[in-house]
């Protein structure tokens, strides 16, 4: 019998190598393969959790330990990812706890055995959408807000304030202005600016 020659060779290795060089645009890098006399990959496609219309994206920085699956010349394949080493430890010791932490300090950590979200950083943490509190908002730094505020609350107080309260402008309960207020009776005329 006639065999017709290979036209297709499947031959496929797990190898380990150094992150040498970082195409963002591409999503890919390039790889040192030490165990290959320290060959240099072409570029290959960093393995993600989703690419169509849900998408993330992360790139390993170079120096990372990658893990490739390369074709039998060692030319094409992909990064299936990076793993810690003596170079690059965890940024933690816990099975419980899920962290983004980030070469300039930023980190995002969930406890899942306490519930507790942790967002730490030195820059600004912006939400562009509504939100909702469904329970207590505990703020420790100062409280700043540029367009009004709104609010209504049950029980005696919608608000409790402790300590002064400072307004540069008129204060009005139940649509009496604390400026402009005048009174009857015995008193007459119209009081003095606050002091």
């Amino acid at each position: 019998m006639h065999r017709q020659p290979e036209t297709h060779n499947f031959g496929a290795t797990l190898q380990f190598g150094t992150v040498s060089a970082v195409d963002a645009a591409k999503h890919a890098v390039r790889v040192n393969i030490p165990a290959l006399d320290n060959l240099q990959t072409d570029w290959l496609p960093v393995l993600t959790q989703a690419a169509g219309g849900n998408r993330f994206y992360c790139l390993p920085d170079p120096g990372a330990l990658a893990v490739c699956l390369l074709d039998a010349q060692g030319e094409s394949g992909v990064v299936l990812g990076t793993v810690y080493n003596d170079s690059d430890p965890t940024p933690a010791d816990s099975p419980d706890l899920h962290v983004l932490q980030y070469a300039n300090g930023t980190r995002i950590e969930h406890d899942r055995r306490t519930g507790n979200v942790l967002v730490k950083t030195a820059g600004t943490v912006t939400i562009d959408a509504d939100c909702v509190v469904q329970k207590t908002l505990t703020v420790n730094g100062l409280l700043t807000y540029t367009a009004g505020m709104a609010g209504s609350g049950g029980g005696a107080n919608a608000a409790a304030i402790t300590g002064s309260l400072h307004a540069t402008g008129d204060i009005t309960a139940g649509g009496i202005s604390l400026q402009n207020h005048t009174h009857g009776g015995d008193s007459g005329g119209t009081t003095t600016e606050p002091r």
